[in-house]
């Protein structure tokens, strides 16, 4: 009967201690966000990092959308309120062909603009997510700088791989990444070394 009694103490014990811990969030985009604004000083994984970091250029390329209508609108709006007179000629060419293809260069501007009001719409939707983004994006680029081969070693037969890291969007990728400096560095030293000779 005593040892019953021990036992059922013991059990009482560990589960208490078990519902007094905090629960863990399973991973993923929503708990990611739960736990970021539970603790201010949390610490970003790199799988976060990477998952955050393509959140970002998600909201950067569908920035980019509206802004190329907005300014193909405005360009062609703006153009078509000018007066034209069809018998002239402007700068040698039809005035009609010319107002169509500044419409289109302002179309142009606008895509190229949307990648940074993109990135701004970001920062503003969720700031303390794009700080630690930001701080840990300078710790990513320091490994970047750390591990990237030597650019001096590169020649037509042996071109550079990825000097910024631009393409990394793993933790698989960066390891894949670092190979291809290891093979671009001992490329370049092989044949640095049979031209000496």
């Amino acid at each position: 009967m005593n040892r019953s009694l021990l036992v059922a103490k013991a059990f009482a014990q560990k589960s208490r201690a078990s519902l007094s811990r905090p629960l863990v969030p399973a991973r993923g985009v929503h708990s990611t966000r739960t736990l970021l604004k539970e603790s201010p000083e949390h610490e970003l994984d790199w799988e976060e990092f990477f998952q955050l970091r393509k959140q970002r250029r998600l909201w950067e390329r569908v920035g980019a959308l509206p802004c190329a209508m907005l300014g193909l609108s405005g360009g062609a709006a703006l153009f078509a309120t000018l007066p034209v007179d069809p018998q002239q000629m402007f700068m040698g060419l039809d005035p009609m062909l010319l107002f169509g293809g500044s419409s289109l260069f302002c179309g142009a501007l606008g895509f190229a603009i949307g990648p940074s009001v993109g990135r701004k719409c970001y920062r503003i939707m969720s700031t303390q997510t794009a700080k630690m983004l930001d701080h840990k994006e300078a710790e990513f680029f320091k490994h970047i700088k750390a591990n990237r081969s030597d650019p001096s070693l590169s020649s037509a037969s042996n071109p550079l791989p990825d000097f910024y890291g631009e393409k990394i969007s793993s933790l698989h990728s960066y390891r894949k990444w670092l190979r291809k400096q290891r093979e671009h560095e001992r490329k370049g030293t092989f044949s640095l070394g049979s031209k000496r000779k």
